[in-house]
């Protein structure tokens, strides 16, 4: 199956810009994701929320090269420990304060009561600033000079309301950045489109050399089906020189020859007669010379559309050479074979005269002969019969057909030269 580099090409396109949305969609790397059920809180111009993990105006963020602040405590946490512990300072509030943390380490109860009662006191009246202040603090990043004062630490006892309602806080959901997120996977996928890009380059390139080497083998199969044609006609052609007569178009003498004696080999298996009528132009040499050669070719072209007239498909007819011509009837009988070469005589002698331009005195002179089961079907002793009547024919004085039969005697050997089909 081909590849279809265009499908191909849109389907990345489309994965590419899927996934080019899907990281930009995502948050950027350094801003903690909101934790789950996370409600922006109202802001006091009634504009749209900030997004979670920005800073709260006026809030210091350390100076370069002292590390990140420390991740703010959980709300809860920070509402457990602010009561707890409270720093007293050199002020002269902290004064006041440590002498109530004096006075509440007396071991007895009323020193116990009584510093419950200051950090309740404290807790209602607001004095926990860790759970309200925003982290990190205002001081965050300054050098801490040392305290002038001694600070006393002043440790509540454990609440155990407050343990309970801690207990049954929720537990705080799993930071964010242990999960994939989508921007990662994203960017995992992108190395899979890669691969898949490159594969389409690789089978893109493949198909257009395939195609290249198609087109190629198409051009070769064009350039051999020509030459294949000239060739053939070439081959006809030649056949045609080898079998035809270039002048009048009929067989020539090896042709019909060849045809003669596959015609005589078939009618032998069924016994039937074949007829051979060899003829030649009276006086040819005479038109030649009195009219020159042109009119001796026109009186040759003539005679082969005459007798080409009186011919059916079966018959053969070629040149024997010069101005001799044969013809070959299978399945007639002698006489019938006499009267047709009688007709082509006659048209010819009425025709000659006529013909433009005129050819006057033109005649043929004709024999026949006949090859049966009586006399055998050679086809060098039937053309000696038909050459014989034919030199009759000139005897008796030309313009007529003579038909090999007891009476006619063979060519004397000092007459003519022995010819040989």
């Amino acid at each position: 199956m081909r590849f279809n580099a265009t499908l191909s090409l849109k389907v990345a396109g489309i994965a590419l810009v899927l996934l080019t949305g899907v990281a930009a969609a995502q948050p950027p790397p350094g801003r903690p994701a909101p934790p789950p059920g996370w409600q922006p809180p109202p802001t006091p111009d009634g504009g749209p929320p900030p997004p979670f993990g920005t800073p709260p105006p006026g809030m210091r963020l350390p100076p370069p090269g002292m590390g990140p602040p420390p991740p703010p405590p959980p709300p809860q946490a920070a509402q457990a420990i602010a009561p707890a512990v409270n720093v007293v300072s050199s002020t002269p509030t902290s004064t006041t304060a440590a002498a109530t943390t004096n006075d509440a380490s007396a071991p007895n109860a009323s020193g116990a009561a009584n510093s419950s009662n200051a950090v309740s006191s404290d807790h209602t009246s607001g004095a926990p600033v860790a759970a309200e202040s925003a982290w990190p603090p205002p001081d965050w990043g300054k050098p801490v000079a040392a305290p002038a004062t001694k600070a006393t630490v002043t440790v509540a006892a454990p609440n155990p309301n407050r343990a309970q309602s801690k207990a049954a806080d929720p537990p705080s959901p799993a930071p964010a950045g242990n999960r994939p997120s989508a921007r990662s996977l994203s960017w995992l996928l992108l190395p899979i489109l890669a691969i898949v890009l490159w594969a389409w380059w690789v089978s893109l390139r493949r198909s257009r050399a395939l195609a290249h080497e198609t087109a190629h083998l198409s051009r070769q199969q064009r350039v051999l089906e020509s030459a294949h044609r000239h060739l053939k006609e070439k081959s006809q052609q030649l056949r045609q020189l080898s079998t035809q007569d270039p002048l009048t178009g009929v067989l020539n003498r090896l042709a019909f020859g060849t045809e003669l004696r596959e015609r005589l080999d078939h009618l032998a298996r069924y016994n039937q007669p074949l007829n051979l009528i060899v003829f030649d132009l009276d006086h040819f040499k005479t038109i030649n010379d009195k009219f020159g050669h042109s009119a001796g070719d026109r009186a040759l072209t003539l005679v082969a559309g005459i007798v080409r007239e009186h011919l059916v498909s079966d018959d053969l007819f070629g040149r024997f050479g010069g101005d001799e011509f044969m013809i070959a009837c299978a399945g007639q009988s002698l006489s019938t074979a006499a009267a047709l070469a009688e007709s082509i005589r006659a048209a010819v002698a009425a025709r000659a005269p006529k013909a433009d331009p005129p050819l006057p005195g033109l005649s043929l002179s004709m024999g026949v002969a006949q090859a049966n089961g009586e006399n055998g079907y050679g086809a060098e002793p039937l053309f000696e019969k038909a050459d014989a009547a034919l030199y009759e024919a000139k005897q008796r004085g030309r313009n007529n057909v003579v038909v090999a039969d007891e009476s006619v005697q063979p060519v004397p050997e000092g007459a003519v030269v022995v010819r040989h089909l």
